[in-house]
């Protein structure tokens, strides 16, 4: 048995793949971090090893994950901070200022896939995925659906689209488009396809010149988000006056043995309230609690 230090440096590097960001959102020094992973591998007979280019446990982790059920009861108990995958909501109106009890980060590699792994092995407690990737019928896991809303193309302010009086989807796709892992949410995928949204694999670089010269490229890029993409109090991103959007929203997923803990249900009274601070501003947010 490991005491929570150790195994919070292990399993926070396989979270956020970062023994950087583990330090910050745990508040361990980054060589306690590095050291901390060590002997935790070695308490249970495994290494740590980058495997396509990300952190990996090798070896049996039989050990780990009984391990791990204990730890995650103690953070349910109050002993330590609980865990929130937020996927791209991290910086967003939801998830700003962090819920009350909890940690927040955001995974690497992002997709449906890896965030229902952190779930399953209990590296985090809970888990903020787009509503069209939500699991349904799993063994292990359950879902709350929060809200749905509209998915639509988002630029930041001065983008030379905002100044012309009717935009087309054809002129928002000579820009370029911030690129997207194709498979990585794939329901999500396949609404944003139907609509035309999916961020086309080749554009007129003649025409890109005449469209943004003077300006880089990172500032005419077309970005797909919705109301809660953004910190309400920063706002970076403006949506297009398209009336093309694919609905999609955020769903909170956890363990079935944790669904009805305290906790829990007060992460969901809180994201609840959030969400409806947001009706006003965005109409066409719709809730689901």
């Amino acid at each position: 048995m490991v005491n929570l230090d150790l195994l919070t440096s292990l399993d926070g590097l396989l979270w956020l793949q970062s023994g950087k960001q583990v330090g910050e959102r745990f508040r361990q020094h980054q060589t306690t971090v590095s050291r901390n992973q060590k002997k935790c591998a070695q308490a249970f007979g495994f290494s740590i090893r980058k495997q396509k280019g990300f952190w990996a446990i090798d070896g049996d982790t039989s050990l780990l994950r009984l391990e791990r059920e204990v730890h995650q009861l103690a953070r349910f108990m109050g002993q330590a901070s609980l865990r929130l995958e937020a996927n791209g909501w991290l910086d967003g109106a939801l998830c700003t200022p962090k819920p009350e009890g909890w940690i927040l980060g955001s995974g690497k590699p992002l997709g449906i896939a890896r965030g229902l792994q952190l779930i399953e092995e209990r590296i985090v407690d809970a888990l903020l995925c787009p509503l069209a990737d939500q699991p349904k019928d799993h063994p292990l896991l359950s879902t709350q659906p929060l809200c749905a809303m509209p998915l639509r193309p988002m630029v930041k302010p001065g983008h030379p689209l905002l100044q012309l009086s009717t935009i087309s989807l054809d002129q928002v796709k000579a820009y370029p488009w911030q690129a997207i892992k194709r498979g990585a949410y794939p329901n999500t995928q396949l609404q944003l396809e139907a609509e035309g949204l999916w961020p086309p694999s080749r554009r007129s670089q003649k025409l890109d010149e005449q469209l943004w010269r003077g300006s880089s490229e990172n500032d005419v890029l077309i970005h797909i988000g919705s109301a809660l993409s953004h910190n309400p109090d920063q706002p970076g991103l403006i949506p297009l006056p398209l009336s093309h959007a694919a609905w999609s929203g955020i769903a909170l997923v956890m363990r079935h043995e944790h669904a009805d803990r305290p906790a829990i249900e007060d992460l969901k009274e809180e994201l609840c309230r959030r969400l409806q601070g947001q009706q006003s501003h965005h109409p066409d947010l719709q809730l689901l609690l």
